[in-house]
């Protein structure tokens, strides 16, 4: 799931069921037919700069437009109460508008329709809004778009790096799924190997288009976001998101709890992958070569993560994931001593 993007802390992960999917559309030029679509009336949420790729002719049909900045409880709840009565509601952005708009549409029981401006994170196609209340994140609500709108220039307008972050919670499949299975064999959780495997060839077909991913192809945005909508599907379905979050989100909580700062939620859950798979028996070789290939920015170094505070987050990790009721990983099983911190810090380099 925030880095206006990133996805912090998700100890209330949902677990509900599923509804129905979201219709995904995909195209170049789509976004300004599927506006003058929507039922009328209906309140725009939006990001400053993807709202100027819209016709002002277009978003000037809108009843309400709203600029969001923040998933602040109190700030969400200005939005619900200044939106005036409206048939629909559109997000238009990154996961802010995502998720302000799912608010909005929660809380009101209006149709939803989505307009995603880069594919860092996969709040398009969640269910559940992300609210940050009290320096903490709590998932809030079921509502599902009617349709998701992937206007490829739209996506591409945006930083390439924030497009090729999106990998990261792809990537991510890769140390969950050890880390679930690690839980199965210790009676901490219940694999189920079809979902698994689904989770595996997600994961094969985003290696297969790692390069394209660092190219920002059409072909890669749709890829991701599929993937992002079939990895949600597992996730309600399954009541849990072992399937795809374990030891290296945890690592990104903890990091985010230590320094007070967000970041790129893709970016610092690679490096969470590549950190984890270490501790996985040095299962490194598959999140590097894809994360190289994608051209995602994972090294700490990149992040603005300093030395000490990449030290401070390993050495107060185990106790992180036992304070937060985490599910069962490798951080439960392996020694956070000096000599394998300082490794650590080093691969991250």
């Amino acid at each position: 799931m925030a880095a206006e993007d990133q996805d912090p802390m998700a100890e209330n992960r949902p677990g509900d069921v599923a509804g129905h999917a979201p219709q995904l559309v995909f195209g170049r030029g789509i976004l300004a037919p599927a506006i003058a679509d929507l039922p009328r009336p209906y309140a725009l949420l939006a990001q400053p700069e993807p709202l100027e790729f819209v016709p002002p002719e277009v978003r000037g049909e809108a009843a309400y437009v709203g600029l969001v900045t923040s998933l602040e409880e109190e700030v969400l709840e200005r939005w619900d109460r200044l939106v005036p009565p409206v048939a629909a509601v559109l997000g238009l952005g990154g996961g802010t508008a995502m998720d302000s708009a799912k608010y909005v549409a929660w809380r009101r029981g209006l149709a939803l329709f989505e307009a995603p401006s880069a594919v860092s994170v996969d709040a398009s196609v969640t269910n559940t809004v992300a609210v940050r209340s009290g320096g903490r994140v709590e998932y809030r609500g079921f509502v599902t778009a009617d349709r998701v709108f992937v206007d490829f220039g739209l996506v591409q307008t945006a930083p390439v790096q924030m497009n090729r972050a999106g990998v990261g919670d792809l990537l991510s499949i890769h140390t969950a799924l050890w880390d679930w299975r690690l839980a199965d064999e210790r009676g901490r959780s219940r694999l189920v190997p079809a979902f698994a495997e689904r989770a595996e060839t997600i994961l094969d077909r985003v290696e297969s288009l790692s390069g394209e991913i660092r190219d920002v192809s059409d072909r890669a945005v749709e890829a991701i976001v599929r993937a992002y909508l079939e990895v949600n599907d597992m996730v309600a379905e399954l009541g849990h998101a072992q399937v795809e979050e374990g030891s290296e989100h945890y690592f990104v909580y903890c990091l985010e709890r230590v320094t007070g700062r967000s970041f790129v939620h893709g970016e610092v859950v690679s490096l969470g992958t590549v950190l984890m798979g270490f501790l996985q028996g040095g299962r490194t070789d598959r999140p590097l070569k894809i994360a190289e290939r994608a051209g995602v920015r994972w090294r700490a170094t990149e992040l603005g993560i300093s030395r000490e505070e990449l030290i401070e987050t390993l050495r107060r990790l185990p106790s992180f994931v036992r304070e937060s009721s985490l599910s069962y990983s490798v951080i439960n099983e392996v020694s956070f001593d000096e000599a394998s911190i300082n490794h650590l810090v080093e691969l991250a380099s």
